[in-house]
Parts: C-alpha cells; sequence; structure tokens
C-alpha cells in the first residue's frame, strides 16, 4: 500500500524554500496552502500533453519549469529504476511526481532561479564532466514522510476492515472473514450483549497491527480482551492460530452500525 492523494509531492527542501514546514501526516502533502504548490498539480496533465516547459539546462533527467506569479519550481517524475532514492517504493500516480525546489522572481534583481538551480547542478556534477540535480530528488526525509502517511493510511484500512467486519456480523449474526497474506481476521456475534473479534494468526502478526485491530473497537480496552485458546462462538482454532474476545457494549454495536449502516443503504 502507498500514499495515494493523486497530486506532486512537495520535498522537504522545496517547503522550506517556500517558508512551509511537513504539515500532520494525514494532511496530503499535494494539498499545502500556497499557489507554487496549487500550480503544481497541473503538471503531470501538461507533460502528459506536452504542454509543460522543459528545464533545458539540466541534462541528467527531465525537469519541468512551475512558474505562478512571481514564483519559480523545479519538478521532476521521478524514475523507477532510481533505487538510490528508493524509487521502486513507488507504485502510486502521485509518489512519481514531486517539486523539489522553489524560489522567487524578483522584478527589481537579476538573479533567476532556474539561472541559480543550473549553477549548483554544475558544482554537483564537478569532475563528472556534466550537471548533477541528485541533490534536488526526495531524500530520506521524504521517504521517512511517505512510510509514515502510509504506515497511517495501513493503520486506517486495518482499523476500518475490522469494524465492517464486525458489522456484517452484527447484521446477519455469521462469522465473517477477511484473509491477508500472514494472518485471518474474523468477526463473530451471536447475541446482542456480546460480540467477539476473532484473529486468527497465520505464521507471525506483527504486533503493531494487533494494537490496530484490537483498538478498533469502540469503547473496549485492551484490558478487556481475552485470549480464547479453544476458541468462541463458533469461531475455530486451527493449529498456531489465537482468538481474542470481548464484550462490546450494546452502545458500542450502535456505534458501529451508524457507521456503515448508511453506506448499505
Amino acid at each position: 500500500m502507498t500514499a495515494n492523494d493523486g497530486g506532486v509531492r512537495p520535498t522537504k527542501r522545496c517547503l522550506t524554500d517556500l517558508g512551509r514546514k511537513f504539515p500532520s501526516v494525514n494532511t496530503p502533502l499535494s494539498t499545502v496552502d500556497h499557489p507554487l504548490i496549487e500550480k503544481a498539480q497541473q503538471l503531470p496533465a501538461e507533460a502528459q500533453a506536452g504542454g509543460a516547459e522543459r528545464v533545458r539546462s539540466l541534462t541528467d533527467r527531465v525537469w519541468f519549469k512551475v512558474k505562478v506569479t512571481n514564483h519559480r519550481g523545479a519538478a521532476t517524475k521521478l524514475n523507477p529504476d532510481d533505487a538510490s532514492h528508493r524509487a521502486q517504493l513507488l507504485t502510486t500516480t502521485d509518489t512519481w511526481w514531486w517539486i523539489c525546489a522553489a524560489g522567487e522572481r524578483k522584478s527589481d534583481s537579476r538573479t533567476d532561479f532556474y539561472k541559480t538551480i543550473e549553477a549548483e547542478a554544475v558544482r554537483a556534477g564537478t569532475g563528472s564532466g556534466q550537471v548533477s540535480t541528485d541533490q534536488l530528488l526526495p531524500g530520506e526525509i521524504d521517504f521517512k514522510r511517505l512510510d509514515a502517511e502510509v504506515a497511517l493510511q495501513a493503520g486506517l484500512a486495518i482499523r476500518d476492515l475490522t469494524r465492517r467486519l464486525i458489522y456484517e456480523s452484527l447484521t446477519s449474526g455469521k462469522v465473517v472473514t477477511a484473509e491477508f497474506s500472514s494472518y485471518v481476521l474474523k468477526a463473530c456475534v451471536r447475541a446482542r450483549e456480546e460480540a467477539y473479534l476473532a484473529i486468527a494468526t497465520e505464521g507471525f502478526i506483527n504486533p503493531s497491527v494487533l494494537a490496530i485491530i484490537l483498538d478498533a473497537v469502540p469503547g473496549v480496552p485492551h484490558a478487556d480482551w481475552q485470549v480464547e485458546p479453544g476458541g468462541a462462538m463458533g469461531v475455530e482454532v486451527a493449529y498456531g492460530q489465537i482468538v481474542f474476545s470481548t464484550i462490546i457494549p450494546p452502545a458500542t454495536q450502535a456505534q458501529i452500525i451508524e457507521l456503515f449502516a448508511d453506506s448499505n443503504d
């Protein structure tokens, strides 16, 4: 799973150039409030249509100009073979495109942003006989931010799936199952007063994932979960599997039903 908001991501350097900081991890970087970042969101479509303007002086990879009012930026689409920058981890549209540096065009100055970037690339390529823009590409901090977004999205997806399974069992009275690569998640409700969430592990389940699952039921603290080595409420335990159970209060059941009732109308 990858973070996917369908936009062009600013790097930490770009944000610093614009006087901005990383927003909270649940805020897509492409929505940072700045005219240049807003303008950059048009770049993928412009490039596909052949209307994007190249930074011709940067010849080691393709760079595009991003311009709005007096703001200037340099953006690129990462090469999936660029393993040194972990590009192999990027599998969705938004994570290929990055705006990597920014500046201003000042009417009272002869300083040109793209000339400044060119000079930086020339210095970085000293001794190689060509310019180098490696220093402009997303760095480790940018990928750590991406990792954090992915972890958040994964956690929210696991939480929502757990609640969905409980909802389906609450409304059907059946054992509902979701299968993952390394574990199986089951939910079973047999009475309005009691609801059992069962996690049957196949191999190793990450403790952080287990914590998300157990924390997905609102109003039920971790201490209220019990291990049921012999199974519970029709959930059979196979070799190497563990069943966790808890009583879900009526108010929690009503809350879970309310979360999904509208989507099933």
